[in-house]
């Protein structure tokens, strides 16, 4: 999927909210490999990404901010 300008300035701008650091600290203190699953997500093995996505959206904080970054992201046309 090819992301147009707008787009890419609306997942800046996400990625700059509280509620998204805090849920890049979770991520952090939940196994410490935030950036290598990113990476790996990237170059096409999102599945130690997905398995800490999976860890946190089973807590309650996790997945509170996770429903909050979707409806901002929905609200930013995304």
């Amino acid at each position: 999927m090819e992301f147009s300008e707008k787009n890419r300035d609306a997942i800046t701008r996400l990625a700059r909210t509280s509620d998204a650091q805090k849920l890049m600290e979770l991520l952090q203190k939940q196994s410490g490999q935030v950036k290598q699953a990113a990476q790996q997500a990237a170059a096409g093995d999102p599945a130690q990404l997905m398995a800490m996505m999976d860890q946190l959206m089973h807590s309650k904080e996790g997945a509170e901010l996770v429903d909050r970054i979707n409806s901002q992201a929905r609200q930013a046309g995304l």
